[in-house]
């Protein structure tokens, strides 16, 4: 806000910020550079290097040696060191650095050395100053890459003339360069190298025991999740930044030769060209055409590296892959800058945090390799800082999708609230299906019934009422005729009424009303039933279609059979039921069936999954009606 003074009196007036993504994005980018250059790399509290005062070389020799010892320097021819780079075969090789001290510092001094070597011994007036891991070829350790500062105490030294001498074992011929160390006192040394000495020997192993943390947790998250993609580019490229840490540091690794040069420009390569695809992850808009594009540059250069450090096998194979890597580096920096612009000028985000992060990290990671192709200082800010921002970036990817619980008090409290919300809608939906199951019963017995009383009532009533319009009625025809309106009408009246809820409870109370009427009528009656009380389990409705079936075929054959006998057997067909409804009519020929009774006879069958069929011979009409066959315990 600002305060403003008018007239002796204060005016407080709020500055709004834009409320640009772009302005937000660039704001948190500066706060996260400012912590960086101010607190995490605070220049202003340690010495430059480049500022202190160095001991100067006055002279450099360059020599081949047999073996990594002082009688082996001893009995090297050394020569005047050739300016820039030099081809180092295999083996092992030694330079001499000579310079005059007027006095013998009482704390002695510092020496850096700067050779390219894989592992080296250092001499101080041949005398054996430092020499950490194996020098033998056969089972050469790596601590050359590894930086430190060795001290030389003032005993070895001497007013005057002193030379350094170090060797320097090759495993893999290269051209390289075996520059003189840089040598002070060691006091102003300590002071001007002790925050890079913190960075690099401190926080290095701590650094690669966060990676493996982070990787680990996101490997399992990784399993956990339903959304993957981003996931795993993220453990992806924190893993390759991992191995390629742990390679530095691991100075006893047990890969020698080329196969440990393909492994670190391989990890070097995947994890620049798995930064763009990380961001395009992250975005949740993919690219296909960009990642595929990536893809294809990935498989392209492990081709080249694999060809120099496989086929050629050279002595400029080092050189050729190391400045491959550095130009391809920063193509991909350069996608991912793109790539990121790109899905903020397009959809915008609220994620600004998070791409503060990616962002000034892949600023550090183009200084770097902009001064390895340049030749200026790269500060060695890469590799300090990824791991921190790689778990700064985790710790604001996880904070924003997933909650965390004070107490099981809350969890409880939080589940119990959802059960119960749950609860009410599986009730509400419950008494909604109830209620629509009802109407469609409803409206499916009002169907029916009209459907009756339009094929049967109605069908009687208006033969009878066009016989008595033309004169024909006469007694006997109109008495038949009342007679089956009066049959249809109790066949309605039955099929209303309750007939059991389970199928041997229904065929009981079918022979009961079915024996007196069919009786009734002239016919003789046989009820046989071979299952016993073994039938099978169906449900009301099933039971209540089966019922209304046998009904119309008794109607049926009570109507149109012309027969004087009826026959129901109950059989049982393998996992079957098969009721059969018999008479010793005239069968079906020449028969005049009126209505919709056979029609509906099939409607119903199908309803419940049970196949209908009427035989017809000479000696009468038989109407199977076969049940679905039952599997399980309800057999």
């Amino acid at each position: 806000m600002a305060v403003l003074v008018r007239r002796g009196a204060l005016s407080v007036r709020k500055i709004k910020l834009p409320a640009s993504p772009w302005f937000r994005l660039l704001l948190a980018l500066a706060v996260v550079q400012a912590a960086f250059w101010f607190i995490f790399d605070p220049n202003f509290i340690h010495v430059k290097p480049a500022k202190v005062d160095r001991v100067e070389v006055t002279r450099l020799e360059y020599a081949r040696v047999t073996a990594p010892t002082a009688a082996a320097l001893q009995a090297a021819r050394f020569t005047n060191a050739i300016e820039g780079p030099i081809l180092l075969q295999r083996g092992y090789h030694a330079s001499r650095a000579s310079f005059s001290l007027d006095a013998v510092p009482a704390t002695g001094l510092a020496i850096l050395a700067n050779d390219s070597g894989d592992n080296r011994q250092i001499y101080v007036n041949g005398n054996l100053l430092s020499g950490e891991g194996q020098m033998e070829l056969a089972g050469l350790s790596f601590h050359g890459p590894v930086r430190t500062m060795v001290r030389a105490p003032a005993g070895l030294l001497h007013n005057g003339q002193n030379q350094i001498e170090t060797i320097v074992a090759v495993d893999v011929p290269f051209e390289g360069v075996l520059p003189p160390p840089l040598v002070g006192e060691y006091k102003a040394f300590e002071r001007a190298f002790a925050w890079p000495r913190f960075m690099f020997s401190t926080i290095e192993p701590a650094s690669i025991a966060i990676g493996l943390t982070i990787s680990l947790f996101l490997l399992v998250a990784l399993i956990r999740a339903s959304s993957r993609d981003f996931l795993v580019w993220f453990f992806i490229l924190n893993t390759l930044w991992t191995m390629n840490a742990l390679y530095r540091a691991w100075p006893t690794l047990a890969i020698h030769g080329y196969p440990r040069l393909l492994l670190d420009a391989l990890v070097t390569f995947g994890l620049a060209a798995s930064w763009p695809v990380f961001v395009d992850a992250w975005s949740g808009k993919t690219i296909r055409w960009f990642r595929w594009l990536i893809y294809a540059a990935m498989g392209l250069g492990a081709a080249y590296c694999c060809y120099w450090y496989v086929i050629d096998q050279s002595p400029t194979a080092f050189i050729a892959v190391g400045n491959f890597l550095n130009i391809s580096g920063l193509c991909f920096i350069l996608a991912t800058f793109l790539r990121m612009t790109w899905h903020f000028w397009r959809h915008g985000d609220d994620r600004i945090w998070e791409a503060a992060l990616l962002l000034s990290l892949g600023l550090l990671l183009a200084l770097a390799l902009v001064g390895t192709v340049t030749g200026g200082p790269s500060g060695g800010y890469l590799s300090r800082s990824q791991p921190l921002f790689l778990l700064l970036f985790a710790v604001a990817y996880f904070a924003r999708n997933f909650r965390l619980f004070q107490s099981s008090a809350q969890i409880n409290e939080m589940l119990q609230t959802q059960l119960v919300a749950r609860t009410t809608e599986l009730e509400a939906a419950h008494a909604r299906e109830t209620q629509l199951v009802r109407r469609q019963a409803h409206d499916d017995e009002r169907q029916r019934i009209m459907r009756d009383m339009h094929d049967g009532l109605g069908s009687n009533l208006m033969s009878m009422l066009l016989a008595a319009r033309r004169g024909d009625a006469k007694p006997e025809a109109v008495a038949e005729g009342l007679q089956s309106v009066v049959d249809e009408m109790r066949l309605m009246i039955d099929s209303m009424d309750s007939v059991g809820e389970s199928l041997a409870s229904a065929l009981a109370t079918f022979r009961e009303r079915v024996q007196s009427r069919v009786e009734a009528a002239g016919f003789a009656f046989n009820w046989r039933n071979d299952t016993g009380r073994d039938l099978p389990e169906l449900g009301p409705r099933e039971v209540l279609q089966i019922f209304r079936i046998m009904q119309e075929a008794v109607t049926n054959a009570l109507k149109h059979s012309g027969g004087n006998a009826l026959d129901i057997a109950i059989s049982k067909r393998d996992n079957a039921i098969r009721i059969a409804i018999t008479d010793n009519g005239k069968g079906m020929q020449g028969m005049a069936v009126t209505g919709h009774g056979m029609d509906n006879m099939r409607a119903r069958a199908a309803a419940i999954g049970a196949q209908i069929a009427h035989v017809s011979s000479g000696n009468g009409v038989t109407v199977q009606i076969d049940l679905p066959a039952q599997t399980g315990e309800g057999q």
